[in-house]
């Protein structure tokens, strides 16, 4: 039951079943619940108040990335007399709340303020604001290093879905990733996620919102300028999809394609070859990179969507989202391998038609 006047001041004092404020929707429950008035307790329903001006990224919990906070301290080292002394031209850089390592040394004039990870999720969420695109239904996700060197947030923002084929739908987000080892710049970037087999989209025209070494400063008219940008660039991405679930390509053609993104100069140096004579090549079978593509597109993607360059375009975007680090030893470092991988997949699918 949700009733709604022009004005209300004072909540105890009114009928709890016909009383909302001008900007607030009151959804009534059963459940008893004590309010206070002037010193005096009451029972009456609990009131639940929606506020319909608020925005709906203030409405989303902040990832817990956020919590992860950085901090730099002291170096030390034993100095000839054999006591510990600190070094005056270095600082480690840690996890507030842990005694591990330092995830980078770097000079005292090193400056991340402005880069932590919750800077940089408040940086995402006011240039959306700012830029006023539609983010209902918004929602937010994070993956991070275990160490909290390396760090990404995404935005995905459903009100932005595109179909390119029936049932076959991507939906646009915007990320930033920042890193505190020196891997990463800070940097915002757009994508896109397919939602059937949640395979993060690579854009082959690369559109780096901004970058930055450690600090984030961007203006309310430099983020409109940007996301309108940027949306027309996932407007001409998704044209670019809808065309390549109509392009056919071979076996041959699609295992070339494939091996660019895997970096196999074998394959591409030997054209005359079949992909079954060149599936016996140690060059070829040892590739793990091109044995996961060739496999997710023979077993799955192609079975699927056909012999086409979205089925091959998907392969690839597959690898780079969901295959394991090569070496166990790496999968730590997973997040800036799938970082690189995305790279090697927008060169690779640049051998795709337009």
């Amino acid at each position: 039951m949700k009733h709604s006047v022009t004005h209300c001041y004072n909540l105890i004092n009114v009928n709890p079943y016909s009383v909302c404020y001008n900007l607030f929707q009151i959804e009534l429950h059963t459940d008893n619940y004590i309010f206070y008035n002037q010193g005096k307790t009451m029972n009456t329903n609990v009131f639940n108040f929606v506020n319909h001006n608020v925005h709906p990224l203030d409405q989303l919990e902040a990832p817990d990335i956020v919590n992860t906070v950085i901090e730099a301290r002291p170096m030390l080292y034993t100095n000839s007399s054999g006591f510990p002394t600190t070094d005056p031209t270095r600082r480690g850089l840690h996890v507030v709340g842990t005694n591990d390592a330092p995830i980078n040394v770097v000079k005292p004039s090193y400056n991340f303020k402005g880069a932590q990870y919750g800077d940089l999720y408040n940086a995402m969420v006011n240039i959306c604001k700012a830029a006023g695109i539609n983010c209902k239904g918004a929602t937010v996700s994070h993956q991070m290093s275990a160490d909290g060197a390396l760090g990404a947030i995404t935005i995905t923002l459903p009100e932005y879905t595109i179909e390119t084929a029936k049932g076959d739908a991507s939906v646009f987000q915007i990320t930033g990733r920042t890193s505190f080892n020196g891997v990463w710049a800070v940097v915002l970037q757009i994508g896109a996620v397919r939602m059937l087999c949640v395979n993060g989209q690579v854009f082959i025209d690369n559109f780096s919102m901004y970058k930055a070494k450690h600090t984030i400063s961007m203006s309310t008219e430099h983020a409109q300028r940007k996301l309108a940008a940027a949306l027309n660039s996932y407007q001409h991405e998704a044209e670019r999809w809808k065309h390549w679930t109509q392009n056919s390509i071979t076996n041959r053609e699609a295992f070339n394609v494939f091996a660019v993104a895997a970096k196999c100069r074998f394959v591409l140096g030997n054209p005359q070859m079949s992909v079954t004579e060149l599936m016996s090549e140690p060059e070829v079978y040892r590739n793990r990179a091109l044995q996961y593509m060739w496999n997710q597109y023979t077993t799955d993607e192609q079975k699927v969507l056909g012999s086409t360059h979205w089925a091959a375009y998907n392969a690839m975007t597959h690898w780079s989202t969901h295959a394991p680090a090569a070496k166990k030893t790496a999968e730590g470092n997973i997040l800036a391998i799938k970082a690189k991988r995305t790279d090697l997949v927008r060169d690779a699918s640049k051998c795709l038609a337009a």
